[in-house]
């Protein structure tokens, strides 16, 4: 569950890409489907994979790459900021399991 908490952004933000990178497939390829009909050219996948990914990477050029950058940045920076927080609560779990282990109290599992 802590792995979920900590890239559950990144698993949305995953997630989303693919739902709209499917709907750019089917949304193009019936497009393209129509218009060669329309010219009375049969439908060759050679060339739509072709259209397909030209416009794919225009896409990522102007908006996806643009998010994931900004979604990667945030997070760093998240970890960096709070990099002294972590090793204050380090410091603390520490202490606290010293205390508890002069006591002679049983040290509770990881992650509560």
């Amino acid at each position: 569950m802590r792995h979920v908490r900590r890239w559950g952004a990144v698993y949305l933000l995953l997630l989303l890409f693919l739902g709209s990178w499917l709907g750019q497939f089917f949304t193009q390829l019936s497009e393209f489907r129509t218009e060669q009909l329309a010219h009375g050219q049969p439908f060759v996948w050679s060339e739509y994979w072709m259209a397909f990914f030209s416009s794919t990477f225009e896409n990522w050029q102007s908006e996806w790459l643009q998010l994931v950058f900004q979604a990667i940045l945030l997070l760093g920076a998240k970890h960096w900021i709070f990099k002294v927080d972590a090793e204050d609560m380090e410091r603390l779990e520490a202490k606290i399991d010293a205390i508890q282990d002069r006591l002679g109290l049983p040290t509770p599992p990881p992650g509560r």
